[in-house]
């Protein structure tokens, strides 16, 4: 311990009268506080008077025991000795809490009372309290010591577990986190306490510790770490809901160990750096579900990160820099940024404020026993009236100065080898695997590698047994062990290779851009002010009406309008192609073999928004992405009982001409474009309210200008020179994974087949060819939000003998999709 306090006794020659001046100040101060405190309105006299009184005595004693800062020999033998640790904490409890503020506390009853008491002759607990940093406090308030001393009796008298080990440390640092209330973040589906509740919190962890569902690292982690995991504000279901996601859907996040980030990687890997989609959170699920279905941008990605960690028992805090969300987490190395810049850049929301403070802190702390030198200067600091410092140069100027050279020289002898690195508890209080740890001990059984014949003529396939993957990037389809013992596939997400295509013009632009043909393609990050939509809805039976209002409820309706099959001409001459504009070339005939409904306008602000009393709800909705168009289209389906869509770009063209072969379906003279279109002439540079300018001939309105509109295509340049001649629908990306099995059935006939399924988004699907037929089957993957589903099935037909199945996923946007088996079942 020689090597930590190695100040010189030159070094303190300036800081002597300093020290008198503020230790005169100090003793000054408490008798002025005295007075004050002891005429307080409100508040009990003779409780007020005891820790008032204890607080000067002990002020006095305390005082008289410092060093002359010339002796360096007597100032080594403080910091290294705990002789004055007893008075030293009681004060600074007093002190931080003030005689006032337990008075307050205690004058609520006996119990209260006692439990001050209780406190105040406690020297060890009060001693672990502080090196965890003490109990939070409101704004503008004073630390919560009397509710802090509630929770953990309460917790203690809960459970006996509580009063020994990891679960003494995990109660004290729930009662020091929630002293102060903390609000509760509750779910429309899952109302609950406006506060969340200690005493669910700390039985929350302590079962799934003892259920071996938490880090291995958890039964090492003191007060202090502990107080970083139970700091949190989501009710204690979600905490289950996240390990059993994380066991189901990513079970190699949960196997790898923490030094190498794992839990948190569920952010690179799962929720991409978009927001896009976070218009679609929904109330009946938990932010954290939210934004698994929905993504966000760096701060809706470290929430999650956050929040992963603390299910699995590993401490994290915010470390925000400047325009940026950012965590940072505990790792056996030491803690590390994850999601932003690295240290220096940012903040922490604890006392220490910047981020090197708090590194430096976490540092030091890796030798408990010399990081309490650190703490002693800084309650020596509290005593002689000083303001706490964290962070900045260290200095023998003040007793906060020295804390900080005592710090840094800490740091150092931990990385020269001179100290070394303790374990935060001196027995680790349990050797019981993990369940994570019990999987990975296990070989996993040849049963459930292999595909299996039921004897009711079923067949189980698990989804590992596949002959050959293959498709664009095999190497992003991965095979990993299941919590169940056995083995299973993950599919990670994927996007379109080819970008959106958009017809119509624009508000912004002239009138060469609003000519039926005009195709422009997403470039960059897109979804603009004036890029929108058009729905298309699939008619109900044989003859359907000329007009169709589908009603979306609070009052919003939408109305369409029936177009009959037909053949146009498709495209045009030019050959241009940009960063933004696609070729219309070559122009081919096109027959549409079915009729379908249009919008009559374009999708507005009201449409969007299902609600009547938004602003310009008859304007036409802009920023949209296709992504949010086609959840958009999927949502009024739910709601309708129709088959809501984008149209094909063929399908919105054919509208737009109108049985017409000219540029503009008026004419080849733009000339009186402004009698039906918004464009840069007469718009003021800015949208206007729906329907407003003259109809198509089909009885379609702003088919060109006001907004771009999106259809379900995605472009290509050589499209148009092979594209069907019959109902075509764009562009069809290359599959992404391709999955082959081969197997015997028993009997030739029809088959049920299902597939067991884990997702966290919506729109999921994948392909199915049987018997190396062009013909395909689509499997619909269920929205299982991290569960095991079964998906509903599709029937195939098998021949007897040898069978062979070839799954494609493609369809972008995808995301990823774990799956553990398929099943196929005859038909009876």
């Amino acid at each position: 311990m020689m090597a930590i306090i190695n100040f010189t006794a030159r070094s303190f020659a300036n800081a002597t009268a300093l020290v008198l001046v503020l230790t005169v100040l100090a003793g000054t101060q408490s008798v002025a506080d005295q007075s004050a405190e002891q005429a307080e309105p409100g508040v009990d006299g003779r409780l007020l008077q005891r820790y008032s009184s204890l607080k000067q005595a002990l002020h006095k004693r305390l005082t008289a025991r410092m060093p002359d800062l010339k002796n360096e020999a007597r100032l080594q033998a403080i910091l290294r000795s705990d002789k004055l640790d007893d008075k030293l904490v009681k004060y600074v409890v007093l002190n931080e809490a003030t005689p006032k503020g337990l008075a307050e506390f205690a004058q609520q009853g006996k119990e209260q009372e006692r439990l001050v008491e209780q406190l105040l002759s406690d020297p060890a607990l009060m001693k672990q309290m502080l090196v965890a940093d003490g109990p939070t406090k409101p704004k503008g308030g004073v630390p919560q010591y009397g509710p802090a001393m509630e929770i953990y009796t309460d917790i203690q008298k809960a459970s006996k577990r509580a009063k020994d080990g990891i679960f003494q440390r995990l109660a004290l640092a729930t009662a020091l986190e929630h002293a102060t209330p903390q609000w509760q973040s509750n779910t429309d589906a899952r109302p609950g306490p406006e506060f969340v509740v200690p005493l669910e919190r700390y039985l929350g962890y302590e079962t799934a510790y003892l259920d071996g569902e938490l880090d291995p690292a958890f039964p090492t982690f003191d007060t202090f770490h502990l107080c970083m995991v139970v700091d949190n504000h989501e009710p204690e279901w979600t905490h289950a809901w996240g390990r059993e996601m994380m066991r189901n859907f990513r079970p190699d996040h949960v196997f790898t160990s923490t030094g190498n980030g794992s839990y948190s990687r569920m952010v690179s890997t799962n929720i991409p750096n978009t927001s896009a989609r976070k218009n679609y959170d929904d109330p009946k699920y938990h932010g954290y579900q939210n934004i698994l279905m929905n993504h966000g941008i760096c701060g809706r990605r470290a929430f999650f990160g956050r929040f992963i960690l603390r299910c699995y028992g590993i401490p994290t805090v915010k470390r925000p820099s400047r325009g940026h969300g950012a965590l940072a987490r505990w790792s056996p190395d030491g803690w590390k940024v994850d999601l932003g810049p690295g240290w220096g850049s940012g903040t922490t929301n604890t006392p220490y404020g910047k981020d090197r403070n708090f590194l430096k802190s976490t540092q030091a702390r890796a030798n408990p026993e010399a990081y309490l030198q650190v703490k002693r200067a800084q309650w020596i600091g509290d005593v002689m009236g000083e303001k706490r410092q964290y962070g900045g140069e260290g200095s023998t100027e003040s007793w906060n100065g020295i804390s900080l050279l005592v710090q840094d020289q800490i740091i150092k002898a931990l990385k020269d080898g001179k100290l070394a690195r303790v374990n935060n508890t001196s027995v680790m209080e349990s050797d019981e695997p993990t369940l994570a740890e019990k999987v990975l001990a296990k070989p996993v059984p040849e049963s459930l590698t292999r595909i299996s014949y039921k004897r009711d003529g079923s067949i189980v396939i698990p989804a590992a047994a596949y002959d050959s993957i293959g498709g664009r990037a095999p190497n992003n389809l991965l095979t990993m062990r299941s919590f169940d013992g056995g083995k299973q596939i993950y599919m990670k997400r994927f996007g379109p290779i080819a970008v959106p295509i958009l017809k119509g013009g624009t508000y912004k632009k002239g009138s060469n851009e609003s000519r039926s043909a005009k195709r422009i393609r997403r470039s960059g990050f897109g979804e603009y002010n004036d890029w929108g939509l058009r729905v298309a809805v699939t008619p109900k039976g044989d003859n359907p009406p000329r007009e169709l209002t589908l009603d979306l409820g609070n009052g919003v309706s939408m109305d369409l309008v029936y177009i009959k099959p037909g053949t146009f001409m498709m495209g045009s001459d030019k050959t241009q192609e940009t960063k933004y504009t696609g070729t219309e070339a070559p122009q081919h005939e096109v027959t549409l073999t079915k009729g379908y409904y249009l919008g009559k306008y374009e999708v507005t602000n009201a449409q969007w928004s299902r609600k009547s009393d938004v602003k310009s709800p008859d304007y036409p909705k802009g920023h949209i992405s296709k992504d949010e168009a086609e959840i958009f289209c999927i949502q009024v389906s739910e709601i309708t009982g129709y088959e809501v869509r984008l149209p094909t770009e063929a399908e919105w063209e054919y509208a737009a001409r109108a049985g017409t072969d000219t540029l503009w379906f008026f004419g080849d003279d733009p000339a009186t474009l402004g009698d039906y279109a918004w464009y840069s002439e007469n718009s003021g540079n800015k949208p206007h309210p729906v329907g407003q300018k003259k109809p198509n001939p089909w009885g379609l309105y702003d088919m060109y200008g006001n907004v771009w509109e999106c259809v379900s295509d995605l472009y290509h340049k050589d499209y148009y020179a092979n594209s069907p001649k019959e109902d075509p629908t764009g562009w069809t990306q290359p599959s992404e994974y391709t999955m082959d099995y081969t197997f015997r059935a028993r009997e030739a006939g029809r088959y049920f087949l299902t597939a067991e399924v884990v997702t966290v988004n919506y729109r999921q699907n994948i392909a199915l060819q049987v018997n190396n037929s062009s013909d395909e089957h689509l499997v619909i993957l269920p929205m299982t939000l991290g569960d095991w589903q079964t998906s509903p099935g599709v029937v195939v037909d098998l021949k007897a003998g040898e069978n062979k199945l070839k799954f494609l996923r493609r369809n972008p946007i995808q995301y990823g999709v774990a799956i553990k088996s398929f099943t196929l079942k005859p038909v009876d």
